[in-house]
C-alpha cells in the first residue's frame, strides 16, 4: 500500500463521514416533518486491491481502500404502511357512520318532549280523552289538533333526512374531486421518481410525499398498491385499477337517471364500488342508512293513514248523517298506475254479515259424538219480529263432524236476526260455544210464601228511535204480552216456572231481554224509564246472561260449504277450514306467512290485504293464488265459481287490475320516498272538528248511528296502538317508533364501539411506524458525534500521511 493509497483512504473516510452528517442533519431538520422517513447512509467498504510488498515475504496481500456511501435510504416498514392504511380506511369509516347516525338520533328526539315518540302518546293521549267524554268540543279540537301536530313532525323529520342525505350527496362529489386530485400528484410523482431513479439514487423526498398522499388517499377509500422494480406502483381502489405508473384514469361522479340528482363514482363507464373508507360511509348513509329510516318514516304514516282512515270512514259525524268521510286527507298516487305501487286492497262484501249465518262451530274438540237434547237445556231463541221468545230444542240443528272432531250449529233459519240466549248459563259454555254477556231485568214472583209475592201493576216507558208509547202492567202475564207487543220490538221478555214434584207452581221468573235490535244487544244504549218506581218496586234484578256470539261467523257462512280449500301466497300453502276458521282465522293465517303481505279486517267487515316492506309495499310483487269463491266472498273480484285462479301476480298488467278489483276499495301509492309528505288531516276537520265522527254504529238489516255518545271509531282506532300491523304484520304503532328509535341507538353504539376499537388499533400501528420511521434527536445526535468523531479520525489519517511523505521527501537519507 502506498502513502498516496494511504492518504487515499483516509480521504474517502472524510468524504463518507461527511456524507453521512449530511443525512444527520437532514433527518434533524425534518424531525417534525409530516410523512418525513428518516433517512440512513449506507456505509460500505470500497473494493481492496491485492499486492505483494517487501514485507509480505512475497506473498500478496488483500488491502482495503476505505469507505464510502452507496446509497442512502428511507427507514420504512410496508408491513406497517399496509397495515396502517387499512386501519385509517376502517377508522374512517366508522367515524362517519358514527357521527352523522349519532345527529339522526338528535333529529329524532329521543328521550325529549319534542320526538316523533312524545307526539305520537300526544295524539294517542288525545284520543282517549276524547273517548271519556265524546260531547266535549274541546276534546275532539284536541284530537285533531295533535293529528297535525304529529303529521308536522313527521314532514319536519323527513325534510332533515332528506337534508342531510341532500349535504352526503355534495360531499361525495367533493371527496371525489378530492381523489383525483391525490391521484394526480400521485402519478406525477411516479414520473419524477422515474427519472430520478434512472439518474441517481433512492428519491427518499419523493418516495416519503407519495407515502404521505396514499395514506391520505386510504382515509378516503380501501386501496391496493402494487410496487414495481422501477420505483413505479400501481393503484387499485374499490374494485377498479385507477392508477398505473405515471398515468391514471379520472373519477367522473355522474347522476342516475330518476335518483334525483345523487353523484356516483365511475372509471371510465364501470361503476366504481368504495368498499371502506369515508367514501364507503358516505355511500352507505346517502344510499341505506338515511333511506331506510325515510322508509320505516313512510310506512309509519302510511299505516296511520290508511288504517285510520279504513275505521273512520265506517263511522258516522255527531249528527249521525254523514259516513263516508276520511280523516286524514287522501294519499292516492296521482300518476298512472305503471309508476305506483298498488299498497292495498279491502274487499266491498261485510264478512261478519253474510246472506245468512247458520252456522256456528264450538271452540272444543269432541271425539265422538256428543249426542246432545236440546230440552235438557233452558235455551231460548229471541227475535225482534217473533211475537216472544221461544224454547231453542231442535236438537238437530247441532251436528257432528267426525272428520274435525266438531259439533256445530246448522240453523236453517239463521241467527242473523235472533240472539240465542242461555238463561241458566249451563250449555253454551259447557260445550265450549263462543258466547257474548248480555244484561237483562230479571223479576220474580214468589208462589211459596203466603200471601205470594206478585208482580204489583205499573208502567215502563222505552226511550228509542220512533218512541214507543207507555207499557201498562197490571200482572206478570200482561207484562210479558205488552213488552212483547208493544216494545217496538227492543225488548222482548219470557215467562218461566218453577214447580215442584206435585206439578204446583213455587216460583214464576219474567226475563226481560234485548233483542238484536238493540245495538249489540246492550241495554245501556236504550233508556228504559222506570215510571214511578215501578222496576225498583218489583224487585228488578239487572243480570248477566250468555248469548251464543255470532259476531265472528265461520267461513262457511260465506261459502256455503265445510269442504276444506286452499290458498297460497308466493307458493306458501295456507289451508283454511271453513268449519272452523273465521275471517279473523285467515287474517292470522296469513300474517304468519311473513311473505310481506299483511291481512286485517276493518269494524265493519271489509277484508283487507296490504303490502308490507318485505315487498316494497306493492302487492303486485306476489303471486296470491286461491279458489275465486273464496276472493269473492271477501269482495275482492265478482266471479264466484269453484276454480283456482290467480287474484294477483307480476305478470299482471295495470288495465287487468282496475278490471278485477272494479267493486273493491284498492290504494295505490307513489313509487318514491317521502310519502309522509302528502300527510294532513282532512280540511273539513280541521275547519270544523266538531263534525269528527266517533260512533261505528250497530247492525241491523244495515248499520245504523248509534248516537252521539258512542265512540267505538276512537275505540277502534285506539287499539291500532298495540294491534301488529307494521314491518310485516309484526308490531303495532307504539312498539314500531320504539323499535326505530332503539335501532339508531344501538347502530349509533355499535358505530362508536367500531370506531373506538379502529382508533386504538390504528393509534398504535401509527405509534409502531412513528418507532420506525419517524427522527429520534437523542439517536440523531449520538449519529452526529459518532460521524463526526469518524471524519475528525479521517482527517487525522490525513495528517498522519501528509507527515510521512514530509520525512520521506524532505528527510530520508539525510544524516
Amino acid at each position: 500500500m502506498t502513502l498516496n493509497g494511504l492518504l487515499n483512504t483516509g480521504l474517502l473516510g472524510v468524504y463518507t463521514n461527511k456524507i453521512a452528517m449530511s443525512v444527520v442533519a437532514h433527518n434533524i431538520s425534518n424531525s417534525n416533518t409530516q410523512g418525513f422517513s428518516r433517512q440512513s447512509p449506507v456505509i460500505v467498504t470500497t473494493n481492496p486491491i491485492n499486492l505483494t510488498t517487501i514485507g509480505s515475504g512475497g506473498a500478496a496481500l488483500s488491502f482495503g481502500t476505505g469507505s464510502t456511501v452507496s446509497d442512502i435510504q428511507r427507514v420504512r416498514d410496508e408491513f406497517l404502511d399496509l397495515q396502517f392504511r387499512e386501519t385509517s380506511s376502517r377508522l374512517n369509516y366508522w367515524e362517519n357512520i358514527y357521527s352523522n347516525v349519532h345527529y339522526i338520533e338528535q333529529l329524532f328526539g329521543e328521550p325529549g318532549e319534542t320526538g316523533l315518540r312524545n307526539m305520537y302518546d300526544s295524539y294517542w293521549a288525545s284520543i282517549e280523552e276524547l273517548k271519556t267524554d265524546p260531547s266535549n268540543e274541546a276534546a275532539k279540537t284536541q284530537v285533531v289538533s295533535r293529528a297535525e301536530e304529529l303529521v308536522n313532525t313527521m314532514k319536519d323529520l323527513n325534510y332533515r333526512l332528506e337534508e342531510l342525505k341532500n349535504d352526503i350527496n355534495s360531499e361525495i362529489k367533493l371527496r371525489i374531486d378530492e381523489i383525483n386530485g391525490y391521484l394526480k400528484r400521485i402519478a406525477d410523482l411516479n414520473q419524477k421518481i422515474l427519472t430520478s431513479s434512472s439518474m441517481s439514487g433512492s428519491p427518499n423526498d419523493l418516495l416519503d410525499e407519495r407515502d404521505r398522499l396514499l395514506d391520505k388517499l386510504s382515509e378516503l377509500s380501501n386501496i391496493r398498491i402494487t410496487s414495481h422494480s422501477n420505483g413505479q406502483i400501481s393503484l387499485s381502489m374499490g374494485d377498479k385499477v385507477v392508477l398505473n405508473g405515471s398515468s391514471y384514469q379520472e373519477i367522473r361522479s355522474l347522476t342516475i337517471a330518476e335518483t334525483n340528482d345523487a353523484y356516483y363514482a365511475y372509471v371510465g363507464s364501470n361503476l366504481l364500488t368504495f368498499n371502506d373508507g369515508k367514501m364507503s360511509a358516505l355511500f352507505e348513509l346517502r344510499d341505506e342508512i338515511i333511506p331506510s329510516y325515510q322508509q320505516q318514516l313512510d310506512e309509519f304514516g302510511l299505516y296511520l293513514v290508511d288504517t285510520t282512515n279504513l275505521i273512520y270512514k265506517e263511522g258516522w259525524d255527531s249528527t249521525g248523517t254523514i259516513t263516508g268521510a276520511n280523516f286524514f286527507a287522501d294519499i292516492s298516487t296521482k300518476r298512472g298506475f305503471e309508476d305506483s305501487r298498488f299498497f292495498r286492497i279491502a274487499g266491498n262484501s261485510d264478512v261478519f254479515h253474510p246472506d245468512t249465518i247458520k252456522h256456528v262451530t264450538s271452540l272444543s274438540s269432541f271425539y265422538s259424538d256428543p249426542s246432545i237434547d236440546l230440552n235438557n237445556f233452558d235455551l231460548y231463541s229471541v227475535d225482534y219480529s217473533a211475537t216472544s221468545p221461544s224454547p231453542y230444542d231442535d236438537s238437530n240443528s247441532i251436528k257432528y263432524d267426525s272428520t274435525n272432531n266438531a259439533i256445530y250449529f246448522d240453523d236453517t233459519s239463521g241467527f242473523q236476526d235472533k240472539l240465542l240466549v242461555d238463561i241458566e248459563g249451563d250449555f253454551l259454555r259447557e260445550y265450549g260455544f263462543p258466547t257474548k254477556e248480555i244484561e237483562a231485568y230479571k223479576i220474580e214472583e214468589d208462589y211459596s210464601i203466603v200471601p205470594p209475592k206478585l208482580i204489583i201493576p205499573g208502567e215502563i216507558k222505552l226511550e228509542v228511535p220512533n218512541e214507543t208509547d207507555p207499557i201498562y202492567f197490571s200482572n206478570a202475564t200482561d207484562l210479558v204480552s205488552k213488552i212483547n207487543s208493544d216494545s217496538g220490538g227492543y225488548l222482548k221478555a219470557l215467562e218461566r216456572e218453577i214447580r215442584n214434584d206435585q206439578g204446583d207452581l213455587i216460583k214464576k221468573f219474567i226475563y226481560i231481554l234485548p233483542t238484536k235490535k238493540v245495538p249489540n244487544a246492550d241495554l245501556d244504549t236504550i233508556v228504559l224509564n222506570d215510571i214511578d218506581g215501578s222496576l225498583s218496586e218489583n224487585d228488578a234484578q239487572r243480570i248477566t246472561l250468555d248469548a251464543l256470539d255470532t259476531s265472528k261467523p265461520t267461513l262457511n257462512n260465506l261459502l256455503g260449504s265445510n269442504e276444506k280449500i286452499e290458498m297460497s301466497i308466493n307458493g306458501i300453502r295456507i289451508e283454511i277450514n271453513p268449519l272452523k276458521d273465521t275471517a279473523y282465522d285467515l287474517v292470522d293465517k296469513i300474517n304468519a306467512t311473513n311473505t310481506g303481505v299483511t291481512a286485517s279486517v276493518t269494524p265493519h267487515g271489509s277484508f283487507v290485504l296490504r303490502a308490507g316492506n318485505l315487498i316494497d309495499f306493492d302487492l303486485k310483487n306476489v303471486t296470491i293464488k286461491g279458489p275465486e269463491k273464496l276472493f269473492n266472498a271477501l269482495g275482492f273480484i265478482e266471479d264466484d265459481s269453484n276454480n283456482i285462479v290467480t287474484l294477483i301476480s307480476p305478470d299482471i298488467s295495470p288495465e287487468q287490475i282496475d278490471e278485477k278489483f272494479s267493486e273493491a276499495d284498492l290504494l295505490k301509492i307513489d313509487n318514491e320516498l317521502g310519502i309522509v309528505n302528502q300527510i294532513s288531516v282532512s280540511s273539513n276537520l280541521k275547519e270544523n272538528p266538531s263534525l269528527l265522527a266517533t260512533d261505528l254504529g250497530y247492525y241491523d238489516i244495515n248499520y245504523s248511528p248509534t248516537g252521539a255518545g258512542n265512540v267505538s271509531v276512537w275505540d277502534e282506532i285506539s287499539k291500532m296502538y298495540d294491534n301488529s300491523v307494521l314491518d310485516n304484520g309484526r308490531v303495532g304503532f307504539s312498539n314500531f317508533l320504539g323499535n326505530i328509535v332503539t335501532d339508531i341507538g344501538v347502530k349509533g353504539e355499535t358505530a362508536d364501539k367500531m370506531r373506538l376499537n379502529s382508533e386504538m388499533l390504528n393509534s398504535e400501528i401509527s405509534l409502531e411506524k412513528e418507532r420506525v420511521m419517524g427522527v429520534s434527536i437523542d439517536e440523531e445526535m449520538t449519529n452526529l458525534v459518532k460521524y463526526q468523531q469518524a471524519f475528525n479520525a479521517s482527517a487525522r489519517v490525513i495528517t498522519a500521511v501528509n507527515q510521512m511523505m514530509e520525512t520521506v521527501i524532505n528527510n530520508l537519507g539525510v544524516v
